[in-house]
């Protein structure tokens, strides 16, 4: 209750803070960069998964065991085992079990076992490495998902904001328009025309219904500025005035040099590249052929049973070895796999000059990985020329992007530069006409006229700005900018 109470003060003070549509206030309501947060912290839980499970491995066992109680004879047997593997060190492995047998209380214990093995030529560690990479990307991706959303949430605050702005300026034009209708009005109205002289009836019916689309498009901005309130998370009163709601200045910007970012950073580029290197990993890692070599010791080994000319006969007439007959010997194997091919050879060495050594051997193939294997190649070699072509391809639009960005910043600047100068006469036009209307010069619908002028290119100039700004975060998410990530 204690922990809900506190969330509940910081949503409070929250709103208290973001009573304006500010983009702090749109980003703290944005529920897709929420997600992304959520999903950015599962893939760093599942990154370290993968990097446990692509690392050193112990396991313990205790076999199946058996327990036997036969007229009055107890019989036991169990296989405990423990194994240990480094797939980092040439996929190095340490085993060490036993086969423990106990019958009438003796102990016919045998092949108590210790092995060490490892790979000589195999895809194991290229492997291990493929996994890992594969996991630090995903976690990276989900990284810059977030951090994008972050800058596509921005332009989609802007974007609104600029729709709201526009409408402002829609309302001023239409505003403007109504001045001169009520210019045309009073001059027809000073040359004497009748109030039911068809002149007279369509000046003032111009003026009338230029009102009405005024405060229908002053309805429609409210609408509109209470949706958008509601994506700010802030309170939006009805009948407010949408002037008071939108805020009166937007944060100037400097513009991004496309030019000044690395290309390699390109996020086209950085992604096909990245495709290609992981690509060339795996292929690297089917290998055609692999090696491996185990050495051992083995106590008692079963493999080495032989008579040593002295039997023992139970009352149910059955001949036992005793494990006196049974050698302590030393191990190798080797294990070799070409396509589809595998051969295994090893030898068990007794340490007793009474026994010989026992050899194994042991091969398979299977002629369809063969026909396969030419199949696959062919294959690996059609997306590796795939891989460079979306190379080329990212490049040639890095090329195009480069051209259009720059010529969207120079028309924006130009834009920005015309506005400025028209706001600087209108300006100083509607300061005139204020003072002319103050002295009976002029009417007030003539002032009001150079009034709206100057609201619409003051409009126009934070429309401007919002521009450069969704044009910067345009030339971000081109780019990868993992130097923003904070360590």
């Amino acid at each position: 209750m204690k922990k809900n109470g506190i969330l509940l003060c910081i949503l409070f003070l929250c709103r208290v803070l973001y009573s304006e549509p500010t983009l702090e206030s749109y980003l703290l309501n944005d529920l897709e960069l929420r997600r992304l947060a959520l999903e950015y912290q599962k893939t760093q839980l599942s990154s370290k998964k993968t990097k446990i499970d692509n690392g050193i491995s112990i396991e313990l066992a205790t076999g199946t065991a058996r327990f036997q109680i036969q007229d009055n004879d107890f019989s036991a047997s169990v296989s405990p085992s423990i194994s240990m593997k480094v797939p980092q060190a040439s996929n190095l492995s340490l085993s060490l079990g036993s086969t423990l047998k106990i019958t009438d209380s003796e102990n016919n214990s045998s092949d108590t076992k210790i092995q060490l093995g490892a790979d000589i030529i195999s895809s194991t560690a290229l492997n291990r490495k493929i996994n890992l990479k594969k996991a630090a990307r995903t976690e990276l991706e989900a990284k810059r998902n977030f951090q994008n959303r972050a800058v596509e949430a921005e332009k989609e605050y802007y974007n609104q904001l600029k729709s709201l702005f526009e409408a402002a300026s829609n309302i001023v034009s239409k505003q403007k328009d109504l001045y001169d209708d009520k210019i045309s009005f009073d001059e027809i109205k000073a040359k004497g025309y009748s109030t039911g002289s068809s002149k007279y009836r369509q000046a003032e019916m111009k003026v009338v219904s230029d009102e009405h689309e005024v405060n229908t498009l002053i309805h429609n901005l409210e609408h509109e500025c209470a949706v958008f309130a509601s994506k700010c998370g802030i309170p939006y009163t009805p009948g407010t005035n949408p002037q008071d709601f939108l805020p009166e200045d937007i944060e100037k910007v400097e513009p991004l040099d496309f030019s000044s970012f690395n290309k390699e950073d390109y996020k086209k580029i950085e992604s096909s590249k990245y495709t290609h290197e992981l690509a060339e990993m795996q292929r690297k890692a089917d290998k055609d052929f692999s090696l491996t070599a185990s050495t051992g010791y083995t106590l008692k080994n079963s493999n080495t049973s032989f008579s040593s000319g002295e039997t023992t006969v139970t009352d149910k007439g059955t001949t036992t070895i005793s494990n006196s007959d049974k050698s302590d010997t030393v191990d190798a194997g080797l294990s070799a796999t070409w396509r589809g091919l595998t051969i295994g050879a090893g030898i068990n060495f007794p340490i007793s000059s009474d026994s010989n050594p026992v050899y194994t051997l042991s091969a398979s193939i299977k002629p369809n990985t063969f026909r396969t294997r030419k199949i696959t190649l062919a294959s690996n070699s059609l997306t590796e020329e795939q891989e460079l072509i979306d190379i080329q391809s990212a490049e040639d639009s890095y090329s195009t992007d480069l051209v259009d960005k720059q010529t969207e910043l120079e028309s924006i600047l130009w834009t920005q530069k015309t506005y400025q100068e028209t706001f600087k006469l209108w300006n100083k036009l509607e300061s005139d006409e204020k003072k002319w209307f103050d002295e009976g010069i002029v009417k007030e619908s003539e002032y009001l006229t150079a009034h709206a002028n100057k609201e619409l290119y003051k409009i126009k100039l934070l429309l401007n700005q919002i521009d450069m700004i969704i044009y910067n975060a345009t030339i971000k998410l081109l780019f990868c900018r993992d130097y923003e990530f904070s360590n």
